[in-house]
């Protein structure tokens, strides 16, 4: 009972939670989360191609094989993030703390295993302020807000169909809200109303993806790993509402005016479901491959491809384009099994990235095409803290990056995190001896 609440009771908070203060979240689906479990997020969210038996790698259900066919593992992470933007009027900095992920598995034989879980997909998180003076000299003040996750809850299963081959699929519901506000108020203008416009876009869809991992063995101790995954393009379905009014005092984010207040003209309210590829989530490809010396060391890289550019949306504010994410990642543990020295058998984690935003361009708050060009890039690093007299661990993991744009986008921000998740790793099936 107690495990099932530490399940589910973290899920109620993962729709509620703003991961992002990004002003270009408010665009498509929102801000991707790419979160990496446990070990991954130390190494560079790499794990296309890596096989291990200490923890959960969701980037590619394929791996789930790997672990130890009598234990039962119970994984969930948390992250302080902060991020820092760039204007010409000086640094805008945000930080908050956030829930990531809880994930288990299991396996009911050593040639097939399962696991369920939820994380999060992307975000939307903004708030600021544009001012524009207008002719009659008045000061129009436009305050943009956004808010809402895209929560992914999912089941794998992976099997092992013949020796040192492993294939896997995950299906999973993607759920969740993502709202877009804009008030905009007049400064010098005697007795003009509030414009505000509510746009929100409500998600429930299923997705499913597949992944599969040859390991060939050098030796008895070193071997080589090579991953693939895949995802189709999915057609979304949901439901958007749209509203613009004006009137004379504005409410909170849920009402836009204050209700009741009669001074309220609605100029336009849109209530629609969409489905039949009116929106789309894109499809992708990914590649990895890691050399593996047992117990002492592993090295991958990996590679996804995600072609948003051939995604469907009806938005004409902003338009995709196609992303390339390049990462490479290490752990290395000295002693694993030594009985005198705790920091021998500690593992020690390293990894980079590169990875391409998939807005291409957008209009600005003057109505102006930019060709953004955004990628972003980073370091992490981390420890994997072993539990006594138990597999189980406590990872921690820190990471920094900068995200800038080519083009003619002066968007630029920096940003920080900092992650701790525990993965527990214990034996359940196996029997007990009695003397």
């Amino acid at each position: 009972m107690v495990l099932t609440f530490l399940t589910i009771t973290p899920i109620l908070h993962l729709s509620a939670q703003q991961r992002t203060y990004s002003p270009l979240s408010r665009f498509g689906l929102g801000e991707s989360q790419n979160i990496g479990y446990g070990a991954r997020s130390a190494m560079g969210n790499t794990g296309i191609g890596m096989r291990s038996a200490y923890g959960l790698n969701n980037l590619n259900i394929a791996s789930l094989t790997a672990l130890d066919s009598l234990s039962f593992y119970f994984d969930a992470g948390v992250s302080y993030f902060w991020q820092s933007q760039e204007t010409s009027e000086g640094n805008i900095d945000n930080s908050d703390a956030v829930f990531d992920y809880v994930g288990l598995a299991f396996s009911v034989s050593p040639k097939l295993s399962y696991t369920v879980g939820f994380k999060p997909i992307s975000s939307t998180g903004y708030n600021f302020l544009a001012t524009d003076t207008l002719v009659d000299e008045s000061i129009s003040l436009n305050e943009l807000t956004g808010t809402g996750n895209l929560t992914q809850a999912y089941f794998g299963a992976a099997v092992k169909p013949v020796a040192n081959l492993s294939v896997g699929a995950n299906i999973s519901y993607l759920f969740g809200n993502l709202r877009n506000i804009s008030k905009q108020s007049f400064v010098g203008s005697t007795g003009a109303l509030y414009h505000g416009d509510y746009r929100e876009m409500r998600i429930s869809t299923v997705l499913y993806d597949f992944g599969a991992q040859y390991t060939h063995n050098l030796d008895d101790e070193k071997s080589l790993t090579i991953g693939v995954t895949y995802r189709p393009k999915i057609n979304l379905k949901g439901e958007s509402t749209t509203l613009t009014a004006r009137g004379a005092r504005f409410g909170d984010d849920n009402s836009l005016f204050v209700p009741g207040d009669r001074t309220v003209d609605t100029l336009n309210y849109e209530k629609q479901n969409f489905d039949n590829n009116k929106i789309e989530y894109a499809s992708s490809f990914g590649l990895g491959i890691s050399y593996k010396m047992d117990d002492k060391l592993i090295v991958g890289v990996d590679y996804l491809n995600e072609a948003w550019g051939e995604a469907k949306h009806f938005d004409s504010s902003f338009g995709y384009k196609n992303t390339s994410n390049y990462s490479v990642g290490a752990e290395f543990i000295p002693n694993d099994r030594s009985a005198k020295s705790y920091l021998a058998r500690v593992r020690y984690r390293a990894g980079a990235y590169y990875r391409d935003n998939n807005i291409g361009q957008y209009r600005n708050f003057e109505n102006t095409t930019v060709n953004s060009d955004l990628y972003n890039y980073g370091i992490t690093f981390g420890l994997g803290l072993p539990l006594k007299r138990s597999r189980s661990s406590i990872n921690l993991s820190v990471e920094l990056g900068k995200r800038s744009a080519d083009g003619n986008s002066n968007f630029k921000q920096s940003y920080g995190k900092l992650k701790a998740s525990f993965t527990l790793h214990e034996f359940w099936f196996r029997k007990r001896q009695i003397d």
